[in-house]
């Protein structure tokens, strides 16, 4: 089955469009053109990269591991917004979020107010940020990794 992601500037017919390549109960991949993003179970938490077949490159764009909702919320910001998350001085993965939705902020003061959303501390889909649409993909991709689907001790 392969769905089509659009960010929320995207226009009809846009050749750059993401695919839903696969949602597994363990890793789920996203496609489009010479990118994969994935977001994969690891040991006891989850990651999420980037791959940029083009350049023989991965990104992480998690600090590790993290909790699901934290990996998802960052994938989808990238497939959402084309933004990576930026990291303070803690390690913690945070966007910058203007007028116009995430950015990135390279200035010690920002040319436009922002406010900063950190997303490793998302532990359900209702803690996603209003500027991640929650759409029935992300839904069903996160129900499909979710551990607790699969807990047998309760």
């Amino acid at each position: 089955m392969v769905r089509t992601l659009r960010p929320s500037n995207a226009r009809d017919g846009d050749e750059r469009d993401w695919r839903l390549a696969h949602a597994r109960r363990t890793e789920t991949k996203w496609r489009r053109d010479d990118e994969t993003v994935r977001c994969f179970r690891f040991d006891d938490g989850y990651v999420s990269t980037v791959d940029y077949a083009d350049r023989d490159v991965t990104w992480q764009l998690t600090p590790g591991q993290v909790p699901l909702a934290s990996a998802l919320a960052t994938a989808t910001v990238y497939l959402q917004h084309a933004t990576t998350p930026q990291m303070d001085p803690d390690g913690r993965p945070f966007v910058a979020v203007g007028d116009a939705g995430p950015r990135q902020v390279f200035e010690e003061i920002a040319d436009e107010p922002v406010d900063y959303v950190y997303l490793d501390t998302l532990r359900t889909l209702e803690e996603f940020p209003s500027f991640i649409d929650v759409n029935d993909d992300v839904r069903r991709v996160y129900e499909r990794m979710s551990p607790t689907r699969f807990n047998t001790l309760g």
